[in-house]
């Protein structure tokens, strides 16, 4: 059964055949009793031959199983004939299925030893190709780095350059200013001693005009005072005495002290009536020097 399922063609045409022979030999037996050939002689009388039923059964019997057994026995040989094809089919295919399995394992082996010999050469690609961006990488990194080192170094030199421009810039401007301070301030101390010297010329002028000025109205006061003085009866000569005279605006007297006395009563009092009876006194015209006279001091000598 294994066979027939492991060759089923095969066996249907070995069944085929077995079928066709048989047909083949039942056929082709005789079953008719074999005539006598007719001779012109005369014929021997007609005798009654009696068939033995059970022999020619018993006869058809054995001839068919003679004719069963070669059928088998062809049939066996088939068989085995078939089966030993099946099974040199069979060890074929079964040394065809392990050669191929070992052809597989080879080539598998093979495909692997090759795929690993490309995963090493890719990887040593890779590898190199890696090293050889990572150099490029670096060898980028570094110019890059020199140029900016370079750009750096130019930077901080332009910028010192710059600063150094600037600092003797600033230093020029600031020495400019301080030359043109130093000058301003020559010029203006030289202009304030200017103006100091011509304002203390012209206050020296201005006061001695202005002395010249208080003298002369001092002298004419005590003029007035001396052509209004009455002198007293007991009156000693060479008497003499200092007054002082507080006056209004306009020259007339407010008030008068006798700061140092003659040592004669009466003659420092007809002095003071003298000063009261010349009022107003007389006034400078110059504002200043009437403001000084608000309050003057002068000594009263007679002219005996």
């Amino acid at each position: 059964m294994r066979i027939i399922r492991g060759n089923p063609r095969a066996f249907g045409l070995a069944l085929l055949v077995h079928l066709v022979l048989l047909a083949v030999l039942v056929f082709s037996l005789d079953w008719t009793p074999e005539r006598q050939p007719v001779t012109a002689q005369k014929q021997a009388p007609v005798q009654a031959v009696a068939v033995d039923g059970a022999a020619l059964d018993a006869q058809l019997k054995r001839k068919r199983q003679l004719k069963e057994a070669a059928e088998q026995r062809k049939l066996d040989a088939e068989r085995k004939r078939q089966a030993e094809i099946a099974a040199k089919k069979k060890a074929g295919q079964e040394a065809k299925r392990k050669a191929e399995a070992e052809r597989e394992r080879k080539a598998a082996i093979a495909a692997k030893k090759k795929a690993e010999q490309q995963a090493r050469r890719k990887a040593e690609v890779v590898a190199k190709q890696k090293a050889e961006a990572e150099r490029k990488r670096k060898a980028e990194q570094e110019a890059k780095r020199k140029v900016e080192q370079e750009a750096k170094r130019k930077a901080e030199q332009e910028a010192k350059r710059k600063a150094e421009q600037e600092a003797k810039r600033k230093a020029e401007q600031e020495a400019k200013r301080k030359a043109e301070q130093e000058a301003r301030r020559k010029a203006e101390a030289e202009l304030q001693a200017g103006l100091a010297a011509e304002q203390e010329r012209m206050a020296a002028q201005r006061q001695s005009a202005m002395q010249r000025m208080i003298n002369e109205y001092v002298s004419h006061i005590r003029d007035k005072v001396q052509r209004s003085w009455i002198r007293p009866p007991a009156a000693g000569s060479n008497l003499a005495c200092s007054v002082t005279v507080r006056l209004m605006p306009g020259g007339d007297v407010a008030e008068v002290k006798v700061v140092r006395s003659s040592g004669d009563a009466a003659f420092d009092q007809s002095v003071k009536n003298a000063v009261l009876r010349a009022s107003p006194l007389p006034m400078p015209p110059d504002p200043e020097v009437r403001e000084q006279f608000r309050t003057i001091s002068f000594e009263f000598k007679p002219d005996y």
